[in-house]
């Protein structure tokens, strides 16, 4: 097969999406799709052989069939059928052993071929996808495990509110990665073949197989060639299998954005909770020597930006009228196509993000201390009010935040002021104390880190 020009304008090469770029070109590129068309159209001669209706000589390797394919050839001609499989159709035709060429596109209609190709180009796709989050999964287990007793300030709506612990951080990101993946997999295995004829009822396959029971025969011998799913019905106006492919790889995008969302803002300089371990060349600036930008955090979030329209294109293709569909098929290519270049993209810079990244302890604990005490007014709240009741407790909190000194001495000094709370004051000095873990917090990782561990 030729993609001569493989350089030139009609190939993204990355210049305006440096997460995927030409990184993922081999996996889902416009060369991956219609190698895999032909491998479908190979494979749909291969079953005629296998039920004995096609001769042994027919069989055609996929290299044979590719040779006399020219890309830009097939890519331009494209527009006159509106989908690419009629002209590829014509090349192979024309290019196809004597003893294959009979058998070529017998029984299929286009998005037979399509279809089933862009299954296999998933398939491939979600493989590469799935081990990279298995690295990551592995990484964010070892990193929640190792900073579980880490303090460090919990913060809502941009503000710090109540201690937490990194580790209970991490493993948050940990568990949402596990939910992605979990479905990403759960797809994998149900990526389903294309073999219905043209208004889906596999009329002209029956009459090509020689009887209904060979033609059933065909359908499951050609899924089986394609390692994908054998469905007894056809699929063409049932997108409900690509709406949940579409959202499986939006959760995995999702879900890495968000690591790359929190990564950016605690490397922010005024927090400066973590770093990226970016490479020599990485994460500088055109105008300011001395930045470090988080890049990879900066390219996760923006794909997970960009997935929730993709997926909405995906779900307005389930209104398929008809047997096959005017317009909402042909809106499928390049919607899904994208959304795997870019969970391709993102799993791979997920992966190098928490693998490099740096976590400085130390200055967790010092901002932690930024408000004197006033993250554990929450804590010290409740303390006080099982002594003395609600609205009081908030008497004494509100007195204390407003005093000089900071919150944790002047809760301190009112409660040694008060009778009631004579022995509660050393229960609030261990509260307003930096330490680590909090609450379920060990629990919890604990439970992320075996849930992982059962999903590898």
């Amino acid at each position: 097969m030729s993609d001569d020009g493989a350089a030139g304008p009609v190939v993204d090469l990355g210049l305006l999406d440096p997460l995927t770029g030409p990184t993922t070109a081999a996996v889902v590129g416009d060369a991956a799709y219609l190698s895999a068309m032909i491998e479908v159209e190979a494979a749909l001669i291969g079953a005629f052989v296998d039920i004995d209706v096609a001769p042994v000589e027919a069989e055609v390797d996929v290299a044979v069939l590719a040779a006399g394919v020219d890309l830009l050839s097939v890519a331009a001609a494209a527009r006159g059928g509106g989908n690419p499989v009629i002209p590829l159709v014509a090349a192979l035709r024309s290019a196809a052993p004597q003893a294959s060429a009979p058998w070529l596109h017998r029984g299929a209609t286009s998005q037979d071929i399509l279809d089933s190709a862009a299954m296999l180009v998933a398939s491939r796709a979600l493989a590469a996808i799935s081990a990279d989050l298995r690295a990551t999964v592995g990484t964010l287990a070892d990193l929640a495990d190792a900073h579980r007793h880490t303090p460090m300030a919990g913060r809502t709506l941009s503000q710090q509110a109540a201690p937490t612990t990194f580790g209970l951080r991490v493993a948050s990101w940990l568990d949402a990665v596990v939910t992605a993946r979990t479905s990403l997999r759960g797809v994998a295995t149900r990526l389903p073949a294309q073999l219905a004829g043209a208004v889906g009822s596999a009329t002209t396959l029956v009459d090509a197989a020689g009887g209904v029971e060979p033609a059933d025969r065909l359908r499951i011998e050609f899924a089986d060639r394609l390692g994908l799913e054998h469905r007894a019905s056809g699929w063409h106006t049932d997108r409900t299998i690509v709406v949940e492919l579409g959202s499986a790889l939006a959760l995995v995008i999702g879900s890495l954005g968000r690591i790359g969302l929190d990564v950016s803002l605690l490397s922010r300089t005024e927090i400066a909770e973590v770093s990226e371990g970016l490479a020599e060349g990485e994460g500088g600036s055109s105008a300011m020597p001395q930045k470090r930008n988080p890049v990879a955090s900066v390219l996760l979030v923006a794909a997970a930006r960009r997935s929730p329209g993709l997926l909405g294109t995906l779900a307005g293709s389930l209104l398929a009228e008809d047997d096959r569909p005017v317009g909402a098929w042909h809106a499928e290519w390049p919607t899904l196509r994208e959304l795997l270049r870019i969970a391709l993209g993102a799993a791979a810079a997920a992966r190098g993000l928490v693998a490099g990244l740096s976590v400085d302890a130390e200055r967790m604990r010092d901002n932690l201390a930024l408000t004197d005490g006033a993250i554990h007014a929450e804590r010290a709240t409740e303390i006080l009010t099982e002594q003395v009741g609600r609205a009081r407790a908030a008497e004494l909190v509100k007195a204390a935040l407003d005093a000089d000194g900071g919150f944790s001495e002047a809760i301190l000094y009112l409660a040694e002021q008060d009778s009631q709370l004579s022995d509660t004051a050393s229960v609030l000095a261990a509260t307003t104390v930096h330490r680590g873990p909090v609450g379920l917090s060990n629990q919890m990782i604990d439970a992320a880190i075996v849930r992982a561990g059962a999903s590898t």
